[in-house]
């Protein structure tokens, strides 16, 4: 895990997100909804149509802290 802007992050594979996550995306935090994961029969899965290099490149999502 890594802090970057006050944020903890962790790099994840695009099959673990799921609806609700919170992502950086170009460098913006972005929550992920259902209309944002597509499963396509070429590309695999993609998250806001990016398939992360067919799943090599990792995702950085945001871990919240509880506290």
């Amino acid at each position: 895990m890594a802090i970057i802007n006050g944020l903890n992050i962790e790099t994840t594979h695009i099959k673990d997100i799921k609806v609700g996550d919170i992502v950086l995306f170009h460098g913006v935090e972005k929550t992920v909804t259902a209309k944002d994961i597509k499963e396509d029969s070429f590309m695999g899965r993609t998250l806001f149509g990016d398939s992360y290099c067919l799943g090599y490149l990792a995702v950085l999502k945001v871990v919240k802290n509880n506290g």
